[in-house]
């Protein structure tokens, strides 16, 4: 069943987009001989891919809301390939997005029925422009369904944003969050801890954890969102080249909701609870 006009008004209203990984919690500990072997040893981590690495993803994202007195799931999957073009003389890497395949589901009493996605990203590639330290700097390309900065977040989903300075295990930090658009302010802290090494299928990763608080204003044609964003997130990042092996953040958005209703279609304000998670698996 294809989702209907006014369901899809709904989740306009609601839609609030992720930031790019914000909170890490590692799922996994080193063993003792793995965390004892780096002891007081400073890791530096940094996105440096040679130029031609080519490597492949699978990401989910899962937004679960209550609006209206109606409970949903959206399950959204893509696969991805990332292709490294080039380093800038200013040492950061060009990298090419391309979404292979997207599939989305609704579940509604517990039923699971088909989902047109507004956002339509298979087929499409983008192009960004990411920092050793794994900052998505700028992106070019196009996504249906998606303005610039939503673009962008969905850009950061593929990279981890790395410390500058180098750490040893055990090791906490923090990062100030002060995002603006003309539609769309986000502030807050991240706050990430260097948990351990460990070796996954051979890959010698850095699993760090963390937490976030933002306080997000959102603005479109339907209305506005104001409210908290916390999270809780986990990552596995390799060594060498600092891409994602693995990542996941679960987060929860309280607030309230400014918009006509569509039942009533009138101007109403009423409070809203949204849950998201994201995950990306390295697949090769």
């Amino acid at each position: 069943m294809i989702l209907s006009e006014r369901l899809r008004a709904i989740f306009s209203m609601a839609a609030i987009f992720a930031l790019a990984i914000s909170s890490i919690h590692c799922s996994s500990s080193p063993s003792p001989g793995e965390v004892e072997g780096r002891s007081g040893e400073k890791i530096e981590l940094r996105f440096n891919p040679e130029v031609g690495d080519i490597s492949k993803y699978k990401g989910t994202h899962t937004r679960e809301m209550n609006f209206y007195g109606m409970n949903y799931r959206i399950i959204t999957t893509y696969r991805m390939v990332n292709s490294v073009r080039e380093k800038t003389e200013e040492g950061n890497n060009t990298v090419r997005i391309k979404c292979l395949e997207q599939d989305s589901k609704m579940v509604k009493k517990g039923e699971t029925r088909s989902f047109n996605n507004p956002v339509k990203a298979e087929g499409r590639t983008i192009e960004v422009v990411v920092s050793p330290a794994g900052e998505v700097k700028n992106v070019k390309g196009f996504i249906t369904g998606m303005k610039d900065e939503e673009l962008k977040n969905f850009a950061k989903k593929w990279f981890f944003e790395l410390p500058e300075e180098s750490k040893v295990v055990g090791d906490s930090w923090q990062k100030e969050i002060a995002d603006s658009t003309e539609t769309r302010v986000v502030s807050g802290i991240r706050e990430y801890t260097l948990e351990g090494i460990e070796s996954v299928d051979g890959i010698e990763v850095a699993c760090i954890n963390g937490t976030s608080e933002m306080d997000v204003y959102s603005e479109s044609e339907q209305g506005t969102v104001e409210g908290t964003t916390k999270a809780t997130f986990e990552a596995k990042i390799a060594l060498e080249g600092g891409y994602i092996i693995s990542a996941s953040v679960n987060s929860e958005m309280k607030g309230k909701i400014t918009g006509i209703n569509p039942e009533t279609a009138k101007k109403e304000t009423r409070d809203i609870t949204s849950f998201s998670y994201d995950k990306v698996q390295f697949l090769e």
